[in-house]
């Protein structure tokens, strides 16, 4: 499994293995020659015996400056080109009066701009993982000479302009060939959009002593790679439907029957024995002759939205679930948040809560703390930003952060929706990239929720549930997509691709 470390976890672990006896100018050193020895493959497989190193002002630059010096004794002629002026650390410049007089060293002008366009392998040493917001207006021309160069280009650590925090890019960001990263991953690397311009990423020890990359509190982050068969849950030969769980859907309304339809379909195509829906009597007469096999009860409503006055019967339908899904086309009102609380307050059994479940929650989210069970929370970036009280646009400056946070301080699980799904309890987040943009539809949500309900009555723990859900929809619709275009697959499409999906992983 790929290492993966926030920002804040691998500056710490520098400073703790300082501290430990490998000093800061030892692993720059080290990291110099896991970024010489990339270098210097590439040159000999494309004949290019003049690698170009782009360097900036600060220890980024330092470990391409310290590259320089070690391909220079290994018979290479590498370029320096300093592009931000002088080193401005200690470090850096350190190195570049180790450097000598045998490489040939330039300052970036207009005029050096071809230097750049012809070169054949560039490494790509300007801004570090410390990087944020936008390249600026006075450094944009050397970033577009890389890009409009046909080099092999080779980043430090990250590309220059990729935010490792939250994966976000600026406008000019180098598109790197190979990413040489330092002692593990970044979070932000794993994330779109900076992952699209990383090409392959490849860790490097630079001698961090072990454990000195982790502290006592400190969240572990991974990018999922386990086999799913082993978190599928049992099912035994002589199963029946109570086997396999129930599981109870408090979900759509009068506006949104759809969200009601996808939702339990995908709880009964991926395993769940049995599946009841509570919703208003005009969304199951709707559903009731194209969903045979679900369970209908039928509660109080007001206009269109059930009301509190269903929750008794809301509490009686639970008391017999395997786990409970709320919220799947709801509706929001005041009606439906008072339905919320009691479900949060009640539920004695795995709860998931989606769309305008959370939304109904955002008004009195304390009431977390009065759970009676695993709670799993399945917002989108909007909802997570209502979640934690701040802007969508704080959400995407550390999407991973601030769903820990949130997880962390509630003590659920929270499945944080985007291009690339994190699933984290806040001790441990989980990083999973399956799926593309033929779930960019409406009705794709509804069916990762109603697929982490099924396996979550079916006895997986909240963290193997929300994996599972995730990895297969997001498979299903890769699979779909090799066949079809992914703008014109929709949620029903992807639906009849469950079990085909889950036959290929019980078959892995």
């Amino acid at each position: 499994m790929m290492k993966v470390l926030t920002v804040a976890q691998m500056i710490a672990a520098e400073k703790r293995s300082d501290e430990a006896g490998t000093s800061l100018a030892e692993l720059m050193e080290n990291a110099a020659g896991a970024l010489a020895e990339e270098i210097q493959r590439h040159c000999e497989r494309l004949g290019c015996n003049e690698p170009l190193i782009l360097a900036g002002k600060g220890n980024n630059g330092g470990d391409g400056i310290a590259a320089a010096r070690i391909l220079l004794s290994r018979g290479l002629r590498p370029k320096l080109m300093l592009c931000c002026g002088q080193p401005a650390t200690e470090l850096s410049l350190a190195q570049l009066e180790r450097l000598g007089s045998e490489c040939e060293i330039l300052e970036y002008s207009q005029e050096s701009g071809s230097i750049i366009q012809n070169a054949a392998v560039i490494a790509d040493c300007i801004f570090g993982t410390g990087f944020k917001g936008e390249i600026r207006a006075g450094s944009a021309p050397i970033f577009e000479n890389i890009g409009s160069s046909g080099a092999f280009i080779i980043a430090c650590d990250v590309p220059s302009g990729a935010n490792t925090l939250s994966g976000e890019v600026s406008r000019l960001t180098v598109r790197a060939d190979v990413t040489v990263t330092m002692h593990a991953a970044k979070a932000g690397m794993l994330l779109s959009p900076a992952r699209y311009f990383c090409g392959e990423i490849k860790v490097c020890d630079i001698g961090i002593p072990e454990g000195a990359d982790r502290a006592d509190g400190d969240r572990e982050v991974s990018l999922f790679d386990d086999e799913l068969k082993a978190l599928l849950p049992e099912r035994v030969p002589w199963g029946h439907k109570g086997t396999f769980g129930k599981l109870v859907c408090v979900c759509g309304s009068d506006r949104y029957t759809g969200a009601a339809a996808m939702s339990t379909e995908a709880a009964m195509r991926t395993g769940v024995g049995l599946t009841e829906l509570i919703s208003t009597q005009k969304c199951i007469s709707a559903l009731a002759g194209v969903r045979p096999e679900i369970i209908y009860s039928a509660a109080p409503d007001k206009d269109g939205i059930l009301s509190e006055a269903g929750s008794a019967l809301i509490k009686q339908r639970i008391s017999s679930a395997s786990a409970v899904l709320i919220g799947c086309g709801l509706g929001h009102n005041e009606e439906s948040e008072g339905l919320v609380m009691k479900a949060v307050q009640e539920c004695a059994v795995p709860l998931v809560i989606d769309a305008d479940g959370i939304n109904s929650l955002c008004t009195n989210i304390d009431i977390l703390l009065k759970k009676r069970s695993a709670v799993i929370l399945t917002p989108h970036p909007a909802e997570l930003a209502r979640l934690c009280g701040v802007s969508t646009a704080e959400i995407s400056s550390d999407r991973e952060g601030y769903a820990a946070a949130l997880a962390k301080k509630y003590a659920v699980t929270v499945v944080s929706k985007g291009a690339e799904t994190i699933v984290t309890d806040g001790s441990r987040s989980v990083i999973i990239r399956t799926g593309n943009t033929a779930l960019s539809k409406a009705g794709s949500g509804d069916m990762l929720a109603g697929a982490i309900g099924s396996f979550a009555a079916q006895g997986c723990d909240a963290a193997a549930a929300s994996i599972l859900g995730c990895c297969v929809i997001g498979k299903s619709a890769q699979h779909l997509s090799e066949q079809l275009s992914e703008r014109g697959i929709i949620a029903r499409d992807i639906l009849s691709q469950l079990p085909l999906t889950l036959k290929a992983i019980e078959n892995s």
